[in-house]
């Protein structure tokens, strides 16, 4: 599956992309903004996920950010797909190599992945949980048109204190309505 959207493609994760991921997984910067479990990853280890996720992907669905300037920077991912009831869990994560940060290409990928969700898979609500001082995800999340829902409280501890998350969504009707079938 490719998906493309301005100057990105959203791919499947090739074993060729293993070193990027595991070096965001070990990266101090990007455990700090997530709710991972913060113990580093190795090659080995690394390697047996990927084995996992190539097998099992009935309820997630896990792709590369590309660019043509850089190539592969980063990953976007739905998880716990219920088809049922139409909902997903969105996640993200921009490497920092290359200092891409910030330049667009996060707000791309995302509405890439929704848009896909709306359009293709017939998913009604898709809703992301974010640690509370990761203000960029969260602006992200609000340019893509998600809605600020929930606070919960004290759910992640990092650097020694327990840490609020926040849940933001976005309905199918709301997305289309902001962005008039683009």
């Amino acid at each position: 599956m490719i998906i493309k959207y301005d100057d990105i493609i959203l791919r499947a994760i090739e074993f060729e992309d293993l070193d990027l991921l595991r070096e965001m997984i070990n990266d101090p910067y990007i455990e700090n903004m997530t709710g991972g479990g913060g113990l580093p990853v190795s090659k080995y280890q690394h390697e047996e996920w990927y084995k996992k996720i190539i097998l099992n992907n009935d309820n997630q669905v896990r792709l590369i950010i590309d660019t043509e300037a850089f190539g592969a920077i980063g990953l976007v991912m739905l998880t716990d797909i219920d088809h049922k009831n139409g909902t997903a869990q969105f996640h993200s994560k921009i490497a920092t190599k290359n200092n891409l940060r910030g330049k667009g290409y996060g707000t791309k990928a995302t509405m890439a992945l929704i848009k896909y969700a709306f359009e293709q898979m017939n998913l009604n609500c898709i809703y992301s949980v974010i640690i509370e001082h990761n203000e960029v995800s969260q602006h992200v999340k609000e340019k893509c048109g998600f809605k600020r829902e929930a606070i919960l409280r004290d759910r992640i501890y990092k650097n020694g204190k327990y840490n609020n998350l926040i849940v933001w969504s976005i309905l199918k009707s709301e997305f289309f309505q902001k962005f008039h079938n683009s």
